[in-house]
């Protein structure tokens, strides 16, 4: 959101249904996107140009971990997505969330109701990312509803990433 350059950005990129958008990702006390002048998120077809605008700049651009989030038409096209990977769905909701703050848009998956901050917690700790040596690892069960839920934020979040890179993907 902030139109200050950062200190250091990280590249991202998005592909979606084939074609791919490199943007830069920031971390600070809310985390964020390079914005253009019209406060859409500012992408290059190919990391080449975006590492020259980088250097043209002057900022700080790590390229070592880089991002990458993968939309698949998959996801875009059910109503109820069977598998649930836990690193993949909290790292795009986690990614979508920051996309939809920087060009201030609401997110549902941002949302405090019960429901959805239920299966956030589900997904963070399906990860298990704070798993101590001596603990069982943890497989969340998903019910039909969260499932729907996971699909509509999903969904919600690339129609506010299609807003923010400024393309047409998909009829949702």
């Amino acid at each position: 959101m902030s139109e200050e350059l950062q200190e250091k950005y990280y590249l991202t990129k998005f592909k979606i249904l084939q074609e791919e958008y490199y943007t830069f990702w920031y971390t600070d006390d809310i985390d964020g996107f390079l914005l253009d002048k019209n406060g859409m998120l500012k992408s290059f077809p190919t990391k080449e140009e975006a590492i020259v605008f980088a250097k043209e700049k002057g900022f700080l651009l790590d390229i070592k971990n880089a991002e990458e989030v993968l939309i698949s038409s998959e996801i875009l096209k059910k109503e109820n997505i069977r598998k649930i990977n836990c690193n993949f769905f909290l790292n795009n909701w986690n990614t979508l969330s920051d996309v939809a703050h920087s060009i201030n848009c609401q997110f549902i998956g941002d949302s405090k109701g019960k429901i959805i901050r239920n299966i956030y917690i589900k997904l963070f700790y399906g990860c298990n990312i704070l798993l101590e040596d001596d603990e069982e690892y943890y497989r969340p069960k998903w019910s039909k509803k969260e499932r729907y839920w996971i699909t509509k934020v999903m969904k919600n979040g690339f129609e506010i990433l299609s807003k923010g890179l400024n393309i047409k993907i998909w009829n949702l």
